[in-house]
């Protein structure tokens, strides 16, 4: 009677060892809210593992008063019709990472619309002193679309960061901005900040040693010619 081998691979022996690759989570996520009575800055609703604060913040852009979404735009502070990035007027999302912990960011994630013809978005960090683009521009369309903004050109970073989202080409000075929540945001909500997690300083992380995983493939083969010879 024939007998069946299970082969165990490196990936079965990391599962018997206990583990597991890392995996990209939410670090921060904001739902929807009503722009004009919020206080700010506002904390994130959704918030991951080891970070110590989250912040959400505008600056020279009008928050209009609106219980269905997060608006912003309209007199007397109007979206950018200009074509190059005014550094004065933002939305801001800012995380704190806890002691010990740094972040991997891969993405920031929008779903949002414009009721108009034209508002363009880009991304910026406080890790080059908001010089240069993250990821690609936006171009809002008056339905809301989830965008991704590419954060994967970062290195990990154990202290504070802002990000910056800014606008620029407004097809009028009433163009409004509308962020919507969403199933295909991180969270739930209309925008989230996402990556890897991890501990600083060599601490437990997600692949074993080399010499570990030599080890354990050792022990299977053993058993597997062990198994054979009874047979």
């Amino acid at each position: 009677m024939k007998k069946f081998l299970t082969i165990l691979t490196p990936l079965t022996l990391m599962g018997l060892a206990g583990v597991a690759p890392a995996q990209a989570a939410i670090v921060a996520g904001w739902n929807s809210f009503n722009a004009s009575t919020a206080s700010y800055p506002k904390a994130a609703d959704t918030v991951g593992a080891n970070i110590a604060s989250t912040s959400l913040d505008t600056a020279r852009i009008t928050r209009l008063d609106s219980s269905s979404f997060f608006s912003l735009g309209g007199s007397p502070n109007e979206w950018n019709t200009g074509g190059t990035v005014n550094p004065s007027q933002y939305v801001e999302f800012a995380v704190q990472l806890g002691a010990g912990f740094q972040v991997d960011f891969t993405d920031l994630q929008l779903n949002a619309r414009q009721d108009e013809t034209a508002l363009n978005l880009v991304l910026r960090s406080s890790i080059d002193g908001f010089t240069s683009n993250l990821g690609t521009q936006v171009n809002l369309t008056n339905s809301p679309n989830t965008y991704s903004f590419d954060l994967g050109s970062l290195a990990p970073q154990t202290g504070p960061v802002q990000f910056r989202l800014y606008g620029l080409n407004a097809n009028s000075s009433g163009v409004f901005f509308y962020g919507e929540n969403s199933a295909n945001v991180a969270g739930g909500g209309f925008v989230a900040l996402n990556g890897d997690i991890t501990p600083t300083g060599g601490g437990p992380v997600s692949t074993p040693e080399p010499s570990g995983i030599v080890s354990l493939i050792a022990v299977g083969a053993l058993g597997a010619a062990s198994l054979r010879r009874r047979g």
